[in-house]
Parts: structure tokens; sequence; C-alpha cells
């Protein structure tokens, strides 16, 4: 690891992993927009103006780092791109399970299948997993510097989104909430069905 990357424009690139990184987010929205939207909207204009403002600028990171990513070689020439690859490729098929599990849902509900079973906000975890493995890969530490900031202000949106299902869901995610982790942990119980 150096602790710049060496930059070159390259199909090779970081920016590769951004791109299949973006994909199932984009198919939700193109192929399941019923779900997207009504989500996104609830949890856009419920926010309080700081929760607004530090949406804005996790996202302001979020792009400068895909930009950058753009000039970012990936390597996998040694074994912390090897491990950083498989940090990725396991944080990426959490990410998709998440994001499955959204567009196949009817929306105006809780998720609390798939990957929500084993923590309430799979799709911000995954994105930080996924992020620290495109650190790893680009054999920068400062990349992987980028790719901890850009995975914790992700993840910063999940307490926001928490408190507008609070408010939106109420008695029912108070439920969700006390058998789910935040970030993971063990199954919630399914419920029995003789009661």
């Amino acid at each position: 690891m150096n602790i710049f990357a060496v930059h070159s424009f390259g199909f090779f690139n970081i920016w590769l992993l951004m791109v299949l990184y973006a994909l199932p987010i984009l198919l939700t929205i193109i192929f399941h927009k019923h779900v997207f939207y009504p989500t996104s909207s609830r949890f856009s204009s419920s926010r309080s103006s700081r929760e607004y403002a530090l949406f804005i600028v996790s996202k302001i990171i979020m792009l400068i780092y895909f930009l950058y990513a753009i000039v970012v070689p990936a390597h996998l020439d040694t074994s912390y791109a090897i491990t950083g690859f498989i940090i990725y490729i396991i944080g990426f098929a959490v990410y998709s399970a998440a994001w499955i599990t959204i567009a196949t849902s009817k929306g105006g509900k809780i998720f609390s299948n798939g990957p929500f079973r084993f923590s309430r906000h799979p799709v911000y975890i995954s994105s930080a997993v996924l992020f620290i493995g495109a650190g790893f890969v680009s054999k920068s530490y400062f990349f992987l510097g980028l790719s901890l900031l850009v995975g914790i202000s992700h993840m910063r949106n999940a307490l926001a989104e928490e408190k507008i299902c609070l408010e939106t869901f109420g008695d029912e995610y108070r439920r969700y909430m006390a058998n789910t982790p935040r970030w993971f942990g063990r199954p919630a119980p399914k419920p029995n069905k003789d009661t």
C-alpha cells in the first residue's frame, strides 16, 4: 500500500467497482419506481434541515469519491488488494440482496425480509463494507481513508431514516427495532403463526 495511488485513466480503475455499486439502485429506479419513489420522497421530505444538510454533504462526498475513482487504478496483485476485492464482493452481495428485497416488496411496509432480518440498514452497512473493499483494491491509504469517510457519512443517514420510520410506522417499527440490530446481528425471530 502507498500513501497515494498512481493516478491514471484506464479501463481497470476503481470506477468499474463504483458503476457496479450503482447498478442495483439504478435498476430499482428503472423497473420498480412504484416502490422507490414513494419511499425516497418520504425520507427526503421528512428530514430536519440539519439532517437534510448532512444528507447533502454525504452525497457530495460520495460524488467526489466516485469522480476520484476514475483515476485510481484497481490492483489485484497483492494480498491487500485481493482481500479488498473479497471484502467488496461480500459487501456487494449483501447490497444487491437488500435492493432486490426493496424492489420486490409492495412498498409502504417495513422491509423485514432478506438482509433486513439481520440489519435494519443493510444498504448502508453493505455500502460501507464495499467502499472499504474498494479502498484496499486501490492500494492507497488516501483512497482507503476516503472510502472510510464515504462509508461513515453514508451510514450516518440511517439514523435520520430510523426517526422517519418511527414516525411513519410507529409501534410496528419499534417491534422491528427490538428484534433487529441496527447494523448487523442475529435474525429477527419469525412470528409464531399459532398465536
